[in-house]
């Protein structure tokens, strides 16, 4: 307990020592538009960079002393069980940090920038549920008080690609009351905000909810769509435990235990959206929109296939011109 304690006293102490420059960071990334999630992923990143370089010195260094070298053993020393994007994910927060610190003059130079970004499989298959796994799942979410309101969140991450964070700062104002065209404003990355048409029985349902199942908000949560048993905006974590805990129910069912080793998350929902898209024949550029992906590269990741369709494709072509 007591050396619990003395490394809390530590950690605080070193971030007190880098205070002004976390808050230089902090507020280039602000004033760039970056979400509140990625800010809060970034700070982690540097606060946990720093702690590192003070117990590998034993004592403060300059930032103007930080070097590629110390950079790269941090990311060797911190990647083992991670994956290679957590590792691109931590550079990319130093090589943010030391680029605010350039251009605000506290730096000449930025000692991330040079460092390597770790290659990822450019063709893994991303993880999604097919439209069967996704219909029982949906018939998995649990029938109480909350089934209403857990549907909706569940429905418009795996039928409408919304993130965890989508879900969280979705607001009342955001919906589009129009019989003819109805949809959902969503505030997504670099808060940037995209329109989604949503399907009548979708949409209705959020109605439902609202109209029927939302509890009394707390006044300061009174926009918010998703409230709590407290009153309040739905957190991020309870949104990724409904998720979790439905497949958790669907990976229980009896036909369905080949799922127990498939990585299944709130994130794989999205996923499952973008596949769907994509097989059921819609351009790239709309599912881009419709994903709030800001590359084009990002959205591909949904055009994997399987040996069954390339067999289909093949086999079910009229060649007998070429052979006359």
């Amino acid at each position: 307990m007591e050396l619990q304690n003395n490394k809390e006293e530590v950690s605080k102490g070193v971030l007190k020592y880098y205070e002004d420059e976390i808050d230089i960071f902090h507020t280039y990334m602000d004033d760039l538009g970056y979400s509140q999630h990625t800010i809060k992923c970034y700070l982690s990143d540097v606060k946990a960079f720093l702690i590192f370089i003070f117990e590998k010195e034993e004592g403060f260094l300059s930032l103007e002393k930080i070097s590629s070298k110390h950079i790269q053993e941090y990311l060797r020393k911190t990647q083992k069980g991670m994956a290679k994007s957590t590792r691109n994910r931590r550079l990319m927060s130093l090589r943010t940090f030391f680029k605010s610190l350039v251009k605000a003059e506290e730096l000449t130079t930025n000692p991330a920038a040079d460092i390597d970004m770790a290659k990822q499989e450019k063709n893994s298959l991303p993880t999604y549920l097919n439209d069967e796994e996704l219909r029982l799942l949906f018939k998995c979410i649990k029938h109480d008080q909350y089934h209403i309101r857990n549907k909706c969140i569940i429905m418009l991450m795996g039928l409408a690609g919304l993130r965890v964070i989508e879900i969280h700062n979705l607001n009342i104002t955001d919906l589009i009351r129009d019989e003819k065209e109805p949809g959902i404003n969503v505030l997504g990355k670099g808060n940037k905000v995209r329109y989604i048409p949503l399907p009548i029985a979708l949409y209705n349902l959020l109605l439902e909810y609202e109209r029927m199942f939302r509890p009394t908000p707390k006044p300061e949560h009174n926009n918010a769509f998703f409230i709590s048993k407290r009153g309040e905006r739905i957190s991020r974590r309870r949104v990724q435990m409904i998720v979790e805990d439905t497949l958790k129910t669907l990976k229980s069912l009896p036909d369905f235990h080949y799922l127990q080793n498939k990585p299944l998350s709130s994130h794989k929902l999205r996923h499952s959206f973008g596949t769907r898209l994509v097989r059921s024949g819609v351009d790239l550029v709309t599912v881009q929109e419709l994903m709030g992906h800001t590359n084009l590269s990002t959205t591909q990741i949904y055009t994997h296939v399987n040996n069954k369709q390339k067999q289909e494709a093949m086999r079910n072509q009229d060649i007998s011109q070429f052979f006359e």
